[in-house]
């Protein structure tokens, strides 16, 4: 049968091949109506017809299934997963770390035991670099937040639609499309853009469109909204007790706009949502009022709708591996992620249609939808020749990390700018530079500016005193902070407040890196007479930073959450240097 398979889908490929490089997906330019998912399988119908007619019933169950490949280098859980693959062909693989050169060898080496290609997807937010640690880091989706302008959110899209292709993947499971209205959300924050629907709603499309124009499938997460909770859902089921009111004015605003801009994946989470489903310890991701009533019927998605990893304490409620996989399809999804035990689910689909608890019409739709994505997503590719040993080289070029700087700059915030502190030409006379934490190029910079440069000692509270001190002597200061947490532990705000009452000398700085809920550990610093921030402490962030205060770059950002009794969110001065 594999021989004989093969040559429908070549003979369907050869049909298709003129179609398919007339309408190549990649594109240079952002488009106003992107490609959409009905167009999606009207393309790719008759592959989808030949390929479906030859699976067994078994076969077209297994293919709404992906399983997680980890860890790569053990060779005997590899090896399981391999044999998983060569004789059950469920649809999809997803990889978590793992090295690119690594990566490469084993889709290869996956996709040669599979009959039909398998989509292959990453948990890629912000970049690949969040799986494979040799490539570029792209910010984190808060950092993006406070970006005006939306284009660059579409250039990283369309970078990192670039990388997965020169690697062979096919899925981003991006973009976080979570409303974080809780600083207190242990799960999301930084992945979310913020708390403002609109602001979160335009950062999304724009990931989405980057993603979806250079031909990589973006799934919107996790619907209905995960970011009011104070749990996390790997650990426990959370629980969101918005009315639907809150619901439809906030988290399910991202939501609406990335269904109506064209998005082909969207992932349910695994939340209790009552407001949505009225039965007791029911996970929206299982909830056929969530899934089909809302999702499908209500908002009119129409692509590929992928279950959140069903490892996660937030879905065993449900029942135990295999059982729950079933559950999750019956509820309306398409693709179970991270399924645990292939052959139990296969199973209990199977029990399911006998129970008539599912049909064969809904199997039928399922894998239609997800071998459309497939043709569209691999067949259709115009492969990229990458040699092995330059893989980590090309996902680096010099555009990305071009592109990289270029976001982590236009993040850049002032929150506060007295008697335009931050237009003048020269750093006053006696001033310090005092740093807690590391900021490597901020210290440099400090020090070839001829200003004395002092590290605070972080674990030490005596020896942190003794520090403040001998700062007495100036009459100003520029005071980095670039370990927030250091801020926000109860043993250290006395030592915190003592730094934090430098910031009233007159003319006095207040430099910030890290997460901007961190901030409201640091009120004091309103004394200073200028506050400005970026959002993370790596090398691009605090490049920024330096950036700005040589006056290479102004400043633009807005702050995407509001910082308790402080500053709003939307807060933020337009700096310019001419």
């Amino acid at each position: 049968m594999r021989s004989s398979l093969f040559t429908i889908i070549a003979l369907s490929v050869f049909i298709l091949f003129t179609y398919s490089h007339e309408t190549r997906m990649v594109k240079d330019e952002w488009l106003d109506e992107p490609l959409s998912v009905a167009a999606i399988y009207d393309s790719a119908s008759v592959w989808v017809d030949s390929v479906y007619s030859s699976l067994s019933n078994r076969e077209k169950i297994a293919q709404l299934f992906w399983l997680t490949v980890d860890p790569v280098d053990d060779r005997l859980a590899y090896n399981k997963i391999r044999d998983l693959i060569e004789d059950y062909q469920p649809g999809g693989v997803l990889f978590l770390s793992i090295k690119a050169e690594r990566l490469v060898e084993a889709i290869n080496d996956l996709q040669s035991v599979s009959k039909l290609p398998l989509l292959v997807s990453l948990d890629a937010e912000h970049g690949v670099a969040m799986r494979i640690k040799e490539a570029v880091e792209f910010p984190r989706a808060m950092t993006l937040g406070a970006i005006r302008n939306d284009t660059l959110i579409y250039e990283m899209g369309l970078e990192i639609a670039r990388q997965f292709a020169i690697l062979g993947l096919h899925v981003n499971m991006a973009p976080v499309a979570d409303v974080n209205n809780n600083p207190a959300n242990p799960v999301i924050g930084m992945r979310s853009f913020g708390e403002d629907p609109a602001n979160v709603s335009r950062k999304s499309v724009a990931y989405m469109q980057g993603l979806q124009d250079g031909g990589i499938m973006a799934v919107g997460k996790h619907f209905p909204g995960h970011g009011d909770t104070d749990t996390d859902s790997h650990l426990a089921l959370p629980l969101v007790n918005h009315s639907r009111e809150q619901l439809d004015s906030a988290d399910l605003v991202p939501f609406r706009a990335l269904i109506e801009a064209g998005i082909w994946g969207i992932m349910t989470a695994h939340i209790e949502v009552p407001a949505l489903e009225s039965k007791k310890g029911v996970p929206a991701s299982f909830s056929d009022k969530v899934v089909e009533g809302l999702l499908r019927d209500e908002l009119g998605f129409e692509g590929l709708i992928i279950t959140d990893a069903v490892n996660m304490q937030g879905a065993k409620v449900m029942g135990k591996a295999g059982e729950i996989d079933a559950k999750a399809l019956i509820a309306g999804n398409d693709i179970v992620e991270f399924s645990e035990n292939l052959p139990a689910a296969i199973a209990a689909v199977e029990s399911a249609i006998s129970d008539s608890l599912i049909s064969w019409r809904d199997i039928e739709r399922k894998c239609r939808r997800s071998l459309a994505f497939k043709y569209w997503l691999i067949e259709r590719r115009v492969e990229t020749d990458v040699d092995a040993d330059k893989l980590v080289e090309s996902i680096n070029s010099d555009e990305a990390l071009s592109l990289n700087q270029r976001l982590y700059n236009s993040a850049v915030t002032v929150l506060k700018n007295e008697d335009a502190f931050f237009s003048m030409s020269e750093i006053p006379v006696n001033y310090a530079s005092v740093i807690l934490g590391q900021a490597p190029e901020l210290e440099a910079y400090y020090r070839n500016k001829d200003i004395p440069v002092y590290i605070l000692p972080l674990n030490d509270n005596q020896a942190f005193m003794a520090s403040i001190e001998r700062l007495s002597q100036y009459v100003g200061y520029v005071v980095v902070v670039a370990d927030s947490n250091w801020g926000r532990r109860a043993v250290n705000s006395s030592a915190r407040s003592m730094l934090a009452k430098l910031l009233g000398k007159e003319n006095s700085l207040f430099v910030y890196l890290g997460m901007p809920y961190h901030l409201s550990a640091w009120k004091e610093a309103k004394n200073a007479r200028g506050v400005v921030m970026s959002y993370q402490n790596n090398e691009a962030a605090r490049q920024a930073i330096v950036s700005f205060l040589s006056r290479e770059i102004g400043a633009d950002g807005l702050l995407p959450v509001t910082i308790n009794g402080w500053y709003p969110a939307g807060s933020g001065i337009v700096v310019e240097y001419k």
